[in-house]
């Protein structure tokens, strides 16, 4: 169980600073999709938000559901190459520093397995 409780720390932290991340790229989403959006069965539900919206509307507040929960992590989620498609046209450094926070969360959910 410490363990456990101990890798839900480190998400936590890691997730705020994808939230820092996204922010001090611009992307950092205030709108909340409509209902509708979020019930997408697409991937990313990219025909119904920004990547930015999917980040923090769906996949940040899963985690943040998994950690209030104490549910058990998934193995990995490798999104950054998503991220590095869906930002391209934004500063580059910027976009570094949010693939980076993604690849640490990657890597951390992957060392649980």
């Amino acid at each position: 169980m410490k363990k456990a409780f101990s890798a839900h720390h480190v998400l936590a932290d890691l997730l705020m600073d994808l939230q820092m991340a996204l922010q001090d790229c611009g992307v950092w989403e205030c709108d909340v999709p409509t209902q509708s959006a979020l019930q997408s069965v697409a991937p990313f539900c990219i025909d119904t938000m920004t990547f930015g919206q999917w980040l923090r509307f769906v996949m940040m507040e899963r985690f943040k559901t998994m950690l209030e929960t104490g549910s058990p992590l998934p193995a990995n989620c490798h999104i950054s190459p998503m991220a590095e498609d869906a930002f391209k046209g934004l500063e580059p450094v910027k976009v570094a520093c949010i693939v980076d926070c993604l690849n640490r969360i990657d890597q951390h959910l992957g060392n649980l397995a």
